[in-house]
């Protein structure tokens, strides 16, 4: 459930990648419903990474990178080796979205590396990496990624 509310709350990311104003209402009423889910269960690393995108995408920089690294030491990689490489992911996605590109790319080598990280498929296909598109150190990221034949 929680992968799937990440899911639609993001689906109008179109109006983020056309670079309208980031009042828009339908991420903002977003963000206060699952707000009040996080206060309701603070220890939900998947409310919170979400709302560490939503975040991200309406320009709160800094929050989204709190709530963020906050669900990652809420769900390591250590304590879940199958949920924590998604909330790493979620990480990388709200310093690409938030314009720190260099941690965007370190977090991403990181999950190139391990099970349950980040794919080619991801990689080609995802939303959540567009900032980094235009950065060649993406281009040689897929590069590494790509199926051998």
């Amino acid at each position: 459930m929680p992968k799937n509310l990440i899911a639609r709350l993001t689906r109008n990311r179109n109006a983020r990648l056309r670079k309208e104003p980031t009042t828009n209402p339908t991420f903002t009423q977003a963000r206060q419903r699952l707000y009040q889910e996080v206060l309701k269960k603070p220890q939900d690393a998947w409310l919170l990474s979400g709302l560490a995108i939503l975040d991200a995408l309406l320009n709160n920089k800094e929050t989204a990178i709190s709530e963020a690294k906050r669900a990652v030491d809420l769900l390591p990689i250590s304590k879940d080796a199958r949920e924590g490489p998604d909330i790493l992911a979620s990480l990388a996605t709200v310093y690409a979205w938030t314009g720190e590109v260099d941690q965007a790319f370190s977090t991403l080598g990181q999950l190139t590396k391990i099970p349950f990280g980040v794919y080619y498929g991801d990689l080609k296909c995802a939303w959540e990496f567009e900032p980094l598109r235009q950065d060649p150190r993406y281009e040689k990221l897929l590069a590494e990624l790509a199926p051998k034949d």
